[in-house]
């Protein structure tokens, strides 16, 4: 169990490699134009990175490995193994972390996206070979955003440093937290569930962390394109990732239960107008309960009209 869980460690770091590692240049030659940061910018900071300086310091290490490592591996891996392969191991890398998905849509009370997950999960699992195709996005079951950075947003932790970690690259405080949650989650799973079934878990755990890397290696060289057309690739970086995760974490509270607005009335439903007077309850609240009783045309000064078929008079 031990090793497993070294495994999973190192995988776990090399996942995040692939994702975010490629973090940042060298210092460029001309003043860097931090987006909204620096002092001669009228527009407030939508970021922020109180750390600013610290980062740039991690960024800059973290783009020396991704440079002499992570950049020639990843063109390696794109143009020696096709195409049709790498869609295989991002579809089951996808269906292994489904299970996560799930609980953290769960905690943040998504039903909807709670039940996409299992039926993607469910699907993909069977039908497409243990998640090595995604029949379940054929069927209109898209892939749901779901972790424990996000739980903690929905439950109100909302405001969050922007931080660089070395070789994990960009997140904020917030996620680091998350992700190091999610991680000690899988540790004592073996002591919580009989013996063939954490053998079987941590196969699967393992599974998705020789792959992970793998899938990230497919995108790193979509962002060393944008760091070669970027003039300060940490500002440009640290925007990008900003507006994905605001994105998912916005996507969260509009369907959660706990914070997405009331379902507004439908305008063109047909409402009952009609009250009905006759039950004993209805008429004490219409007061017609104490009607007076007409006993004759001369106590109200008046002539009574009968209204009903004709009564025979009998003749004298």
């Amino acid at each position: 169990m031990k090793v497993i869980t070294i495994a999973n460690w190192v995988g776990c770091i090399l996942a995040g490699v692939g994702l975010s590692a490629c973090a940042s240049t060298s210092a460029p030659s001309i003043a860097p134009q931090h987006l909204a940061s620096t002092a001669s910018d009228d527009e407030p900071k939508t970021i922020a990175d109180p750390n600013e300086k610290f980062n740039r310091s991690v960024f800059e290490s973290n783009q020396d490995f991704n440079h002499n490592v992570l950049y020639p591996t990843a063109k390696a891996y794109n143009e020696n193994v096709p195409a049709s392969v790498r869609d295989r191991v991002d579809a089951f890398t996808t269906n292994l972390g489904e299970p996560m998905v799930f609980a953290n849509n769960v905690l943040q009370v998504r039903p909807a996206a709670a039940a996409t997950t299992l039926g993607r999960f469910v699907l993909n699992s069977t039908l497409g070979l243990g998640g090595l195709f995604d029949v379940a996005a054929t069927q209109g079951m898209a892939h749901q955003s779901g972790d424990f950075g996000q739980t903690m947003y929905v439950w109100g932790y909302r405001d969050s440093a922007y931080l660089v970690l070395p070789v994990l690259g960009p997140t904020n405080v917030r996620d680091a937290i998350g992700t190091g949650v999610e991680f000690a989650a899988q540790i004592p799973a073996g002591a919580l569930i009989p013996a063939r079934a954490a053998t079987l878990a941590s196969r699967v755990n393992l599974a998705g962390s020789i792959t992970s890397p793998l899938t990230n290696l497919s995108k790193a060289e979509d962002m060393q394109t944008l760091e070669d057309s970027s003039i300060d690739f940490y500002s440009m970086l640290r925007s990008v990732t900003d507006q994905k995760r605001q994105a998912e974490l916005q996507e969260a509270l509009n369907t959660s239960v706990l914070t997405s607005d009331p379902v507004p009335p439908d305008p063109n439903a047909i409402e009952p107008v009609m009250e009905l007077v006759s039950s004993p309850t209805m008429l004490q609240k219409r007061r017609m309960t104490d009607v007076p009783k007409l006993s004759s045309a001369s106590d109200h000064g008046g002539t009574i009209v009968v209204v009903g078929p004709p009564t025979p008079v009998e003749a004298h």
